[in-house]
């Protein structure tokens, strides 16, 4: 045949050879794997609880309106949705993380089972890692860790102990804890110098391994009750990390990512805004500190949301709080050195089908480019069965306000709502015990107050409840009026960019001088009971709530009370308040006066 075609045997050879010598060639033209490996996080922070949908919108940018357009916003159901879409994104390659207080100060529907809902949210949902907030440490480190590790509620201090099937351990009398993995790399058991919990977490995604470094604000101590993370010691963030960095590096990781609970503020008017105009706060000082190595930095604590980039490039992020956004960054990562080529972040709405409450007509349409989330059946189902078993004690009718009451403070620092509370505990402290006067001062924490009283004149215990969900006892004890005029003066002492000022019952006021130097903002004389000055070398009554009476938020004259009663809890006190009253009316400010 061959020979027919005028091919010679030795022209067919060298034929056979050219082809032979040329197959290499076509090997090296097929395409070659990607020199790149694109890795996304997705982010979430100070969730606390927020299973159900908050009720709280986010404004979105709307080319009509500069302000931006509000958008119903949050919830588990919706939340889960969105992370499965984003996951589809990038397959395989996607991981889900957190910055803190994803428990703690959480609604009835959670807190009413110490948290196991929202525990089982997050599991089903696929968060991988998270940091530790302040508020993970609200009932001790021991809690925190029965919710890492399973178990039911233990027996508590007061003799009391969960129900197994009541209020823990709802699924077949078991709760197996959290399945992803928290960090707290800057809180050290004293006794063994070593983390409570694991400093830091690594994963492999196609060969490239990142390092997650979680921790919270080494200021925690001041913002829980000190009994409960009694030989804990909370070390200092930057000096943590940088620590961490050539220990992590030795183990093969390139990528570096802090998840940190403490954040910052910017001056945006909108959720999206990724200028991040007005950039400031305390996670700015400790990732300008951080070691390079870090190129992003989620951060939490702050309940704020943005996207920021710092000189060096080092990416910082945020998304606000309660599940109402989820932060989407993007990291291409070069395939052999490891090194980060390029970063991206978006904060991403949890756009939900709940109505957004209005004071005349109806719930404005989504702007243009947004659609409510499909809310993902399981999580929904789970977040109605806790629903429904809290609803019967959620929806009990306490009392009537004659007026909204809430945390907005005057430049003074008052607020109706907390002076409502602080007027609670006075009169819950004059129901005393043992022969012990009444209380004639009371303080609470802005810190303590949640939620606002504002939708609705008729008040239930669930909202009671998401306004003091930490479940102090009312604590009373006498201090001398000079000890009086030293917890005042603690409201600024050791608080370089803010001031914590205490709400205050009716009949006690003062006055104080920004302009003042610390020590000596107090006006001297100033300070009232009932229209007669303190005197320094009298005695007198003050209640307060035993997160403050242990020294909490740094008022360490609280500790030197005698003769301490603890009472009810402060939430049964606000309730007996509002039952005792009927109609609550909204009190009068004009406490505290601020000058300068």
């Amino acid at each position: 045949m061959f020979l027919r075609s005028g091919f010679s045997p030795l022209r067919l050879f060298y034929l056979l050879l050219l082809v032979f010598i040329g197959q290499p060639a076509l090997c090296a033209t097929a395409p070659e794997p990607s020199k790149q490996v694109h890795i996304s996080l997705l982010a979430i922070n100070d969730f606390h609880g927020n299973i159900a949908p908050p009720g709280i919108a986010v404004p979105v940018p709307d080319a009509t309106d500069p302000a931006g357009v509000r958008v119903s916003a949050g919830g588990a159901a919706y939340l889960s949705t969105l992370v499965r879409q984003q996951k589809a994104r990038n397959p395989g390659n996607t991981l889900v993380v957190g910055a803190g207080d994803l428990m703690g100060a959480t609604p009835l529907v959670s807190g009413l089972f110490h948290d196991e809902p929202t525990v089982e949210v997050l599991n089903q949902i696929g968060l991988d890692i998270s940091s530790v907030g302040n508020h993970e440490f609200d009932k001790g480190a021991a809690e925190l860790l029965r919710l890492q590790n399973g178990g039911c509620y233990p027996r508590s201090a007061d003799g009391s102990s969960g129900v197994v099937g009541g209020d823990t351990c709802m699924n077949q009398g078991r709760f197996e804890g959290a399945r992803y993995q928290y960090l707290a790399a800057n809180v050290i058991v004293k006794a063994s110098g070593k983390p409570v919990l694991p400093a830091y977490a690594i994963r492999d995604i196609e060969g490239i391994r990142i390092g997650f470094i979680g921790l919270t604000l080494r200021g925690t101590p001041a913002m829980v009750i000190p009994s409960g993370i009694a030989g804990l010691e909370f070390r200092d963030e930057v000096r943590t990390i940088n620590a961490l960095v050539p220990e992590l590096k030795a183990q093969g990781v390139s990528v570096f990512v802090v998840l940190i609970h403490q954040g910052g503020q910017t001056t945006a008017r909108t959720a999206l805004d990724k200028s991040c105009p007005g950039f400031k706060g305390d996670i700015v000082d400790i990732a300008d500190r951080l070691d390079p190595a870090v190129q992003v930095v989620i951060s939490g604590h702050t309940h704020q949301e943005y996207v920021c980039s710092r000189p060096d490039g080092r990416l910082i992020t945020q998304s606000g709080f309660y599940g109402r956004l989820l932060t989407r960054i993007d990291l291409k990562v070069d395939r052999a050195s490891g090194a980060v080529l390029s970063k991206d972040a978006n904060n991403l709405v949890v756009v939900n089908d709940q109505p957004i409450k209005v004071a005349v007509g109806s719930s404005p349409p989504l702007p243009a480019g947004y659609s409510a989330l499909a809310p993902d059946p399981q999580i929904a189902a789970i977040v109605r069965r806790y629903g429904d078993l809290t609803a019967t004690v959620a929806d009990l009718p306490i009392g009537r306000i004659a007026g909204p009451l809430d945390r907005q403070q005057t430049s003074g620092g008052e607020s109706t709502l907390g002076a409502l509370i602080s007027d609670a505990f006075l009169a819950g402290a004059s129901r005393t015990v043992d022969g012990a006067a009444p209380a004639q001062i009371a303080f609470t924490n802005p810190g303590g107050v949640r939620a606002d009283l504002s939708s609705s004149l008729s008040v239930s215990y669930g909202q009671l409840f998401s306004v003091m969900p930490f479940n102090n006892a009312l604590v009373s004890m006498d201090l001398t009026g000079a000890q009086l005029l030293q917890l005042l003066e603690q409201q600024w002492q050791g608080r370089a960019t803010r001031s914590l000022v205490l709400h205050v019952s009716q009949g006690f006021s003062y006055s104080w001088d920004a302009a003042r130097p610390q020590g000596q903002r107090v006006l001297p004389g100033s300070a009232m009971l009932n229209g007669e000055p303190i005197r320094t070398d009298a005695v007198y009554r003050v209640a307060t709530n035993s997160f403050l009476a242990e020294g909490g938020d740094g008022f360490s004259a609280f500790k030197q009370g005698s003769n301490v009663q603890t009472g009810e809890l402060d939430s049964v006190v606000l309730k007996l308040y509002f039952r005792a009253k009927g109609v609550v009316q909204v009190p009068t400010l004009g406490r505290i006066t601020r000058l300068n």
